[in-house]
C-alpha cells in the first residue's frame, strides 16, 4: 500500500490560516461541509504560496510546445496530452474514474528522493515521468480533469489529517451530480466522500479560492492537538 506523503505537522501553516480566516472576509457555502464541516470560502490564496507556484508552472509547461511525440519513449508532454484527450471524450463520472485509475498507477516516490526537497509540489509532466507523492497524485489527476473540461469549481485539492496513520496527506475531490467523489492514491475506487472515514480536513482549494473547514468543538481540539497548534 502507497503510504501518505504529507508527514510534515502543519502547526506553523494552521497557524496562519486561522489567522487569515479571523480578518479575511469569508464567505459561508455549506453548512454540512466535506467530512462533516462548516465551510467558508475565501478568494485570497496569498498564504498559498506553494499551491500558486505548481499552478504556474503546470499552466507553463502545458502551453509550451512539446518537444516530443507518442513515439518517444518517456515522452510525459505526449502522455498527458493524450490521456486528456481520452478523458474529454468520456462522460463526467467516467471520466473521473479513468483519471484516477491511470494517475493511481503511477509509482509512489517521495519529494525527498525525488527532488531532494519534502516540500516540493509537482507539476503533471514532473508527476509522469518521477513519480511523486500524494499531494502529487491529487494536483494530477486535478489538472487532467480540469484539462479535460470539468468545471473549476467542481474540482477541489484537500489537505487532510488521516486520523487512522496520524499523518498529513492530501486527495482530490470531484463533485459530480452535487455529489462529493474521493479520488486519493491510497484507495484504489473512486469513492463518495460520505463512505471515506478517518480524514479531517485543514482546508481545500482550487485555482478560484480555498476553504476553510470548521469542525465541532472535540474534533478541533483533537486536530489541533496532532497539527502542533497549542
Amino acid at each position: 500500500m502507497r503510504q501518505p506523503a504529507l508527514r510534515r505537522h502543519y502547526g506553523p501553516f494552521l497557524l496562519a490560516l486561522v489567522a487569515l480566516f479571523l480578518i479575511a472576509g469569508f464567505a459561508p457555502v455549506r453548512a454540512e461541509g466535506l467530512f462533516h464541516t462548516r465551510e467558508l470560502f475565501s478568494t485570497d490564496l496569498a498564504a498559498f504560496t506553494k499551491w500558486d507556484r505548481v499552478v504556474e508552472r503546470a499552466e507553463q509547461e502545458q502551453h509550451s510546445a512539446a518537444t516530443c511525440t507518442a513515439a518517444t519513449p518517456g515522452c510525459a508532454a505526449a502522455e498527458w496530452q493524450a490521456l486528456v484527450a481520452e478523458l474529454r471524450a468520456l462522460p463526467l463520472r467516467a471520466r473521473v474514474e479513468r483519471a484516477n485509475d491511470v494517475l493511481n498507477r503511477r509509482p509512489y516516490v517521495t519529494s525527498q528522493a525525488n527532488w531532494h526537497d519534502p516540500d516540493h509540489w509537482e507539476t503533471p509532466y514532473e508527476f509522469l515521468e518521477r513519480g511523486g507523492q500524494c499531494e502529487d497524485y491529487a494536483i494530477a489527476k486535478f489538472m487532467a480533469l480540469a484539462a479535460s473540461g470539468v468545471p473549476e469549481r467542481d474540482l477541489r485539492l484537500v489537505v487532510v489529517r488521516d486520523t487512522a496513520k496520524l499523518l498529513d496527506h492530501a486527495i482530490l475531490v470531484v463533485y459530480v451530480d452535487g455529489e462529493p467523489l474521493v479520488l486519493d492514491n491510497q484507495i484504489k475506487e473512486v469513492t463518495p466522500a460520505a463512505r471515506v472515514t478517518g480524514y479531517v480536513p485543514y482546508y481545500s482549494i482550487n485555482r478560484t479560492g480555498w476553504w476553510y473547514h470548521q469542525h465541532d468543538g472535540a474534533t478541533g481540539a483533537r486536530l489541533a492537538s496532532a497539527s502542533g497548534l497549542r
